[in-house]
């Protein structure tokens, strides 16, 4: 098959200009939602002649509709799916950004902008995969999936196409939401991910006057200092089939306290992300936790309390002689001419929860690492270009 890289450049471009300007954050992260990106995709793959589209809409907590497309061809018993993700995070301090956020900045093989490569790249390729479809050479069923609410939980995106029975048990499936610049990594297996919100409260009062207060930004400091010791000590195992082989605990976002330099906080609130081996319960992380507050409790007069905001447990692996890797490993090496490998990540993806269902998942894709999430976020299109072949091995052959 002959390939015209000049016009399959442009047209990854030309989606990027339409879809990276759009603010696909979730509510919960201070947007709207997908709702807007999810009717400029649609238009564009009406353009392309599909108009088949199911869609899966569902609203929110909050009243915005978080939208789910589905597209099907082929009439096949089985179907190689690729299921993308449509929100994108915040863009975090915009004085960090060499680059507009949400604009596609194109320098050379890179796209910049929020969501480029998170999860940009997966939808800029299924796009270039249909617009070069010869649906008469396929193989397989090919379905696609376009999924609101990866970066906030998921409950209104891949959760409820799950409860709606949208994929069968022997389908095939892909994430592309990690991988390496070779493109010869698959993830197999996810480590248990958690989020905790944590509330420290002391006494609010006059920074010239500490004995009548409670600091509870200095107690807090304390305390975070003492939790991550304390788990990094008591969970230090390693898996060498995960990237880190280790769990991670991490303090991340902080919540405003007061607005004046002259008043000691009397509350702070603050969350901690967890990505724990699956050797360790996680029941008996919180076990530790309450242990740990119990014992810092004993020295100080604060009162610490936290919650879990988010939580999934590791699922059984995707074995590596199921159906999905063999044939997946197969197109990279016809395509690359490498050898790939299984490992494990603590990225939390769609893979998870599918995998919990029973579905058989690989979690690959070709793609710039350190990138996701940070500023001057961007994809490469030479990765995009080659997925794409990758794909049509898998379907044509």
């Amino acid at each position: 098959m002959s390939y015209d890289e000049n016009a399959d450049r442009e047209f990854i471009i030309n989606s990027a200009n339409k879809l990276l300007s759009i603010r696909a954050i979730s509510p919960l992260s201070g947007g709207e939602g997908e709702y807007k990106k999810s009717r400029a995709l649609i238009k564009i793959l009406k353009g392309l002649g599909y108009d088949n589209l199911m869609e899966y809409n569902v609203e929110d907590s909050s009243g915005h509709i978080r939208p789910n497309i589905i597209l099907m061809l082929g009439n096949f018993q089985k179907t190689l799916w690729i299921i993308s993700h449509l929100d994108t995070v915040p863009e975090g301090d915009p004085e960090l950004w060499k680059h507009e956020p949400f604009s596609a900045t194109v320098e050379g093989d890179k796209i910049y902008g929020r969501g480029s490569e998170d999860n940009g790249q997966s939808i800029f390729t299924t796009l270039l995969l249909l617009k070069n479809l010869d649906e008469s050479r396929l193989k397989i069923n090919l379905g696609m999936a376009f999924v609101s609410d990866e970066e906030t939980g998921n409950d209104y995106g891949i959760k409820h196409l799950i409860r709606q029975n949208i994929f069968k048990p022997d389908d095939l499936i892909i994430v592309p939401d990690a991988g390496t610049n070779e493109g010869f990594i698959i993830e197999t297996a996810e480590k248990t991910a958690m989020q905790l919100k944590f509330e420290v409260l002391g006494r609010q009062g006059h920074a010239s006057m500490p004995a009548n207060s409670i600091n509870a930004f200095r107690e807090s400091c304390k305390f975070v200092n003492a939790m991550d010791s304390a788990l990094h000590g008591t969970f230090s195992r390693e898996n060498p089939l995960f990237v880190p082989p280790y769990s991670t605990f991490e303090p991340t976002k902080h919540e405003k306290n007061i607005d004046n330099i002259n008043t000691i906080p009397g509350r702070e609130v603050f969350y901690w992300d967890f990505r724990i081996l699956p050797e360790y319960p996680a029941d008996q992380v919180l076990e530790e936790i309450n242990n740990i507050i119990s014992s810092y409790s004993k020295n100080s007069d604060v009162k610490i309390s936290y919650k879990v905001t988010d939580r999934v447990d590791a699922p059984s692996p995707t074995p590596d002689d199921s159906e999905i890797i063999i044939k997946l490993k197969k197109a990279i090496k016809a395509v690359t001419g490498k050898d790939a490998v299984t490992v494990g990540i603590g990225g939390e993806t769609f893979a998870s929860f599918l995998r919990t269902s029973g579905y058989r998942v690989a979690v690959w894709s070709t793609t710039a690492i350190e990138n996701a999430h940070m500023p001057d976020e961007f994809c490469l299109i030479p990765h995009i270009l080659q997925d794409v072949r990758i794909y049509e091995e898998m379907i044509y052959n």
